[in-house]
């Protein structure tokens, strides 16, 4: 006897193969990678569009290039005569500097915080200047180490100047290891 949804076969009703979930298990698997062996073939527009990709980041190394050199003293200088010019010369500029890192922390949005020593600029020998770069790849990050000195290319993202005209700190976004 034979039943609408199965075939009898020693008292035991059996699913047909179309009604077995691994059945469809094993078909979606087929279809995963038929859609996906055809992404690994290549034509000249293809081609093309690499090509494209690659001139537009060799133009981005070009621009991290164009970094504007700049020392701790000279922004620190013109924090204190003028820090609204300074804010004009310095702030979302590509700016590149030196300096021994003393601290790397992970950064408090996102990324990593590297302090580096910028020296002291006031008569007071408890006033020293830092200065914060925040490093988004903290795998770039891990390779520092504390108290060697690195050339760094970052943007400007201003100072805090306390009172008396105190820079105690110059920030910096974006940055990168030269």
């Amino acid at each position: 006897m034979s039943r609408k949804d199965g075939i009898e076969t020693n008292g035991k009703t059996k699913k047909p193969i179309f009604k077995k979930w691994w059945f469809w298990l094993i078909v979606v698997i087929v279809i995963i990678g038929a859609v996906g062996g055809g992404k690994g073939k290549t034509d000249k527009a293809d081609n093309k569009k690499d090509d494209k990709v690659e001139t537009k980041s060799e133009s981005k190394k070009q621009e991290v290039a164009q970094a504007t050199p700049v020392t701790f003293e000279q922004m620190v200088t013109d924090y204190k005569a003028n820090g609204s010019a300074a804010d004009g010369k310095y702030k979302n500029k590509e700016l590149q500097f030196s300096g021994k890192v003393t601290k790397i922390t992970d950064g408090i949005i996102s990324g990593s915080d590297i302090t580096i020593e910028a020296g002291k600029f006031t008569d007071n020998e408890y006033m020293e200047t830092t200065a914060t770069v925040n490093i988004k790849d903290k795998e770039v990050a891990k390779t520092l180490v504390s108290g060697q000195e690195y050339t760094f290319t970052a943007k400007g993202t201003g100072a805090v100047v306390l009172d008396g005209g105190w820079v105690s700190n110059l920030t910096f976004k974006d940055g990168s290891i030269k």
